[in-house]
């Protein structure tokens, strides 16, 4: 593959219909697609992008492509074909009584030590744990690890 330019970030951009607006030091791109906002920048320098880390960062975080669909879009024109996102797994919520999650946070659990709760049973087990060995938890980081 050739060594890309900030003019190929541009025509790329022009070419999967980015919205342009020029800057004092760059031309700044955004292009919504599906429920996020792309942002990008290339810069006025009719310069190479020597960097490959670079490039493949500009290509993974900000224009969402791979390096063959990129160089597809500056030949053949947009829009850029991209994979959709998988959607992020989430774990069920629980639902915990906020007197129990008050109390577990004055005892010194962390957020994170709640989030890791399962169910309001396992929260109150915690809390009585916490309860009987008072308010030293035995952990260095000072998180109710060694309890849970």
């Amino acid at each position: 593959m050739p060594t890309p330019k900030w003019s190929d970030i541009r025509r790329f951009c022009e070419r999967d219909r980015w919205d342009p607006k020029k800057l004092t030091d760059h031309w700044r791109y955004t292009k919504k697609v599906g429920d996020r906002t792309l942002r990008t920048r290339a810069s006025f320098k009719p310069g190479t992008i020597d960097d490959p880390d670079l490039f493949a960062a500009l290509l993974r975080e900000q224009l969402a492509v791979d390096e063959d669909e990129f160089w597809r879009v500056i030949r053949e024109g947009g829009p850029a074909r991209r994979a959709q996102p998988a959607p992020s797994p989430t774990a069920p919520v629980v639902q915990l009584d906020a007197s129990t999650v008050l109390q577990l946070r004055i005892l010194g659990a962390t957020p994170n030590d709640v989030r890791r709760l399962r169910s309001q049973a396992e929260a109150e087990e915690l809390l009585a744990r916490l309860a009987s060995a008072g308010s030293d938890t035995g952990a260095e980081d000072g998180s109710v690890q060694s309890l849970v």
